[in-house]
């Protein structure tokens, strides 16, 4: 299972277009997160019909990862006449999508992933990001592979890490700065260098980046997100 990618660009980098990926399971289309620019992106690059549901995970609520969410779901419903499935742990989406006139009968909203697809987990790892908002990266488990998906974070949680050492985890798609300051809300390049030794740097998949940074990641052995 390898994840397909419709941007990988943090909000500052629009050139990189929101960072949002998706993957096909038994013919059900699973998004993981739905930001400003993907509604486009997605009308360009998948057919939503040709699915038996549509399923969309969400890491946390900031614009760059939620911002066309309404919009799908209005497509969905109104011209597709159907509904959406939206995962997120906290039920303050619900109150989010009120404020933007989308009604509950136009998604089915979950916590949680239990039992929604068969053979598929996601399971929800609570990660450090914004001190205003909880926020989740997600380990997804499909049939002999498994990956960690890690929304926008600060740090890769130390279970994550220890089963990635361990091969436990095959590969993990990490939100990745170039900024120093911006350590607290994301991943510092430096700091994924200490914590991921060289011959395991190609599981790695960088993503959310705040600039162009794809040769020099490369170079220090990573792999990029959508490679």
């Amino acid at each position: 299972m390898k994840l397909q990618f419709l941007g990988i660009g943090a909000f500052c980098y629009p050139a990189f277009r929101n960072t949002s990926a998706y993957f096909v399971y038994k013919d059900n289309l699973i998004f993981l997160d739905f930001g400003e620019t993907v509604f486009e992106t997605v009308m360009k690059t998948l057919d939503l019909r040709a699915y038996r549901q549509i399923y969309i995970v969400l890491t946390h609520l900031h614009a760059d990862h939620v911002g066309s969410l309404g919009t799908v779901l209005s497509y969905c419903n109104c011209i597709l006449h159907r509904k959406p499935v939206l995962i997120h742990p906290q039920h303050n989406i619900c109150a989010l999508l009120d404020l933007l006139g989308i009604v509950p009968s136009f998604y089915s909203y979950h916590a949680d992933f239990y039992g929604l697809v068969e053979g598929i987990s996601i399971e929800a790892i609570e990660v450090q990001h914004a001190q205003d908002m909880r926020c989740y990266g997600y380990k997804i488990s499909c049939e002999d592979m498994c990956l960690y998906y890690s929304g926008d974070a600060s740090d890769i949680p130390n279970i994550v890490l220890q089963d990635f050492l361990s091969r436990k985890i095959d590969d993990i798609y990490q939100d990745t700065s170039t900024i120093k300051e911006a350590s607290a809300s994301h991943l510092y390049y430096m700091h994924l260098e200490e914590l991921i030794p060289m011959e395991l740097r190609e599981n790695v998949h960088c993503m959310h980046l705040d600039c162009d940074c794809r040769e020099m990641l490369k170079e220090k052995g990573f792999s990029i997100a959508g490679e």
